[in-house]
């Protein structure tokens, strides 16, 4: 795990060292350069030690130092590959996965990317050509930005560095904000700041010597057509994958631990993690809330036999948000990357190395949306529009919060705003393609509140340009929702949270469901055996039931929040929303109404899911500005 960083088309001696300085906690253990004076092309990275310590230092070569690569990541078939390429002719001088990468490159080309299992961001230059050829895993679960103009390209796995270059602007990407509002986040290739963009996950890029650029997919999920499959051999099958995954990635030279919660992801990884190593520390993260799921996890952790250790998020912690926002380069609109934040600190104090279970929910159908969604489709293809439009959505505006709140998923108040939402997809479902049905169910700020809020000026600013095309390319319909979340949600929601807080730490997260053998395995498994609208991950938990105790596998999936409901009244959170959402600074950004401003914050009274959420968003967007813009 490393941090890389580099560029071209013009020269500056210090730029470098300067941009390896910004991402020393991508890599405490290490650092090397690499320069191509005669096509100006000048690379570096910082290293954390994890795979052959001594001998893994970077940029590694090829064997007659004509190919150069720096690489951030995790290659974890490296072993194999090693052997083939050895059988092929290639000369090793290390045994690190790094190296397996250029001399890949040197066999297959841009087609190496293929080959290999892992999670990736790396840069790899030809001194013959001066060419340079980029790649990012297939889930995006290691990070890359870049900035082109005028002749110059940099790139770095993290903004900070490419901020080190007085050529690229510290700007706001004014556009983006009605994005990020509408989903807590801005869907990549585009950014926050004006003129960085990422490479997309499964992507790769090449450079020129002339400075022109080339970006391809060479990966996507293919959607299985025509009536679901028998569900014979599945459950083999995927727990045979699923294995295998985690064997992969629990290939080290330093311990390997594991986050745990109480729900089903994390159990069965941990539980097949204790079939490869005698000892295994696990972490879990807590609120002293009522919500808190620390004490089922601490069960769970007993069951396994595992070291168990628990870690507390607390109002003070608030504090660290700002270093939380200047971590993770791009704003994540919800409080809870705190208590990634926290979580990571606590696992790095005895590790280098964490495995997590982010990637379940999106391959077997884990979220709650799924199952609305779903319950919405059969209920629409059902359901006489007359009935519908007459008898049930009167119903349900009739219908008082109270009741909806028992069949919320979290363990919080619905809330008038909540029932809005709820209100707002039903009735316009059929009205909606699936991408915006997606997006309306999910939403904390739809599009009514946002041009409420926003000031005339800004509103012409704020267009709904960000919106990705929908590549929806047939298949059953939970499947193409599932699809919806691999072009932004998984890696501009969920992946960032953990790569970003885990390395502001020197951890690496290692993440065994987005194996993309176990994803495409999952693609194939039929819908019934993922998500009927009543049981989610139904395949998952029929493994789990092999390896744990109905208690953990019958366990309700109980939603990862940070519960701002017995958190917004404490002191320091009060002090924070007051120096971030006063008139006066709302006035400075120019985006929002004072007054609209000063009426949300007063709802906050009610305690409301959704009102709570929206105002937290706002506090990091204003943290975002102040740290990085201002």
């Amino acid at each position: 795990m490393c941090g890389i960083f580099g560029f071209s088309g013009f020269e500056d001696p210090d730029l470098l060292p300067k941009m390896g300085r910004a991402l020393i906690h991508r890599g405490p253990d290490g650092e090397g350069y690499y320069e191509d004076e005669a096509h100006r092309f000048f690379m570096g990275m910082r290293r954390l030690s994890i795979i052959d310590l001594a001998g893994g230092a970077q940029p590694i070569f090829n064997e007659d130092r004509s190919v150069a690569v720096c690489f951030n990541g995790e290659i974890y078939n490296y072993v194999e590959l090693r052997e083939d390429l050895t059988a092929k002719g290639h000369r090793f001088q290390t045994r690190s996965d790094t190296e397996v990468i250029v001399h890949a490159y040197e066999e297959w080309g841009r087609d190496c990317v293929r080959h290999f299992n892992g999670m990736f961001a790396f840069a790899v230059h030809e001194a013959r050509t001066g060419e340079t050829f980029f790649a990012r895993d297939r889930c995006g679960q290691k990070p890359f930005y870049y900035h082109q103009s005028a002749g110059r390209f940099i790139f770095a796995s993290e903004v900070k560095a490419l901020l080190q270059c007085g050529h690229v602007p510290r700007a706001c990407h004014v556009p983006a904000i009605d994005a990020y509002l509408a989903l807590r986040y801005v869907p990549e290739p585009r950014t926050m700041f004006e003129g960085i963009f990422t490479l997309p996950a499964a992507h790769t890029m090449t450079l020129s010597r002339q400075g022109e650029i080339t970006i391809e997919r060479y990966w996507d999920i293919s959607l299985t057509e025509g009536p679901p499959a028998s569900g014979a051999g599945f459950l083999d099958e995927t727990e045979a994958m699923l294995r295998q995954a985690v064997k992969l990635t629990m290939r080290s030279d330093v311990p390997v631990g594991g986050y745990l919660s109480a729900g089903v992801d994390s159990s069965l990884l941990v539980a097949m993690m204790t079939e490869f190593s005698s000892q295994v520390n696990t972490y879990s993260i807590g609120f002293n809330s009522p919500g808190d799921e620390t004490r089922d996890a601490a069960e769970t952790a007993r069951l396994l036999g595992t070291n168990h250790h628990e870690i507390q998020c607390t109002p003070g912690d608030f504090d660290d948000l700002r270093k939380v926002i200047w971590h993770m380069d791009r704003p994540v609109g919800d409080a809870l990357i705190m208590a990634f934040f926290k979580l990571a600190e606590g696992a790095a104090r005895d590790l280098k190395v964490v495995i997590s279970g982010e990637g379940a929910d999106e391959i077997f159908g884990g979220y709650s949306f799924h199952k609305v969604t779903l319950l919405a489709e059969r209920y629409q293809q059902l359901m006489p529009g007359f009935l519908h439009d007459h008898l049930a959505m009167p119903a349900l505006r009739a219908m008082p919060v109270e009741f909806l709140t028992k069949f919320f998923v979290f363990p919080a108040k619905l809330g008038q705003e909540g029932k809005a939402r709820l209100v707002d997809f039903m009735g316009n479902y059929r009205d909606r393609n699936i991408f915006e049905n997606y997006i309306a169910l999910k939403t904390l700020w739809p599009r009514e509140s946002r041009a409420a809020a926003y000031t005339p000026a800004f509103k012409a600013m704020a267009t709904a340009a960000w919106i990705p095309s929908v590549r929806d390319t047939g298949g059953n319909f939970l499947d193409r929702l599932l699809k919806i979340q691999w072009d932004e949600w998984l890696q501009d929601w969920c992946i960032i949270r953990q790569d970003k807080n885990t390395m502001a730490h020197s951890l690496e997260v290692r993440l065994p469901f987005l194996d993309h053998h176990l994803i495409a395995q999952a693609f194939r498994v039929p819908p019934h055996l993922k998500n009927n609208g009543f049981r989610d991950k139904i395949i998952e938990r029929q493994i789990a039931a092999r390896l744990l105790p109905p208690e953990v596998t019958h366990r309700k999936k109980n939603p990862f929040f940070l519960p701002m409901e017995f958190f917004f009244e404490h002191p320091q959170i009060k002090t924070l929303i007051a120096e971030t959402l006063n008139e006066d600074r709302i006035r400075q950004r120019g985006y929002f109404e004072p007054a609209y401003i000063k009426a949300l914050l007063e709802k906050m009274e009610t305690r409301e899911f959704v009102t709570l959420k929206q105002v937290m968003s706002l506090v990091i967007l204003e943290l975002w500005h102040q740290v990085f813009i201002d």
